[in-house]
């Protein structure tokens, strides 16, 4: 063989190596995640599902509380400057508490999603 094959040889060699080291790149991060979820959740779609419906579950508690803190602080019998300054601090708290609920929420969405790609 010649240089000139040699040369081919290399080449050839060099754009395999190429390939493999671009397969490498775009399979990483799949890897990755997978042993990332693994490690995190126990692996496997039955785990992910379990944890979307527990959270799913936290966010549908924590709105049934929000309805109960509401309509406690609506049934007050309570009135003054103190009265509206607690029912204004409890309004925030409720809010707070919603926004908790929708985050619990769209998590349970997100994980559901993640298990159906894992």
């Amino acid at each position: 063989m010649g240089v000139l094959g040699e040369l081919w040889d290399d080449g050839t060699k060099l754009v395999g190596d190429v390939v493999e080291i671009g397969k490498d790149v775009m399979m990483a991060p799949a890897e990755i995640a997978h042993w990332v979820l693994t490690q995190m959740f126990g692996g496997g779609e039955a785990d992910l599902q379990k944890i979307a419906t527990e959270l799913k579950a936290l966010s549908t508690e924590l709105d049934g509380l929000t309805k109960e803190i509401n309509t406690t602080l609506g049934h007050l019998t309570w009135h003054g400057p103190a009265s509206d300054a607690f029912v204004r601090v409890a309004h925030g708290r409720v809010k707070e508490m919603n926004t908790i609920s929708d985050d619990l929420s769209t998590l349970s969405t997100s994980v559901t999603r993640l298990s159906q790609v894992y």
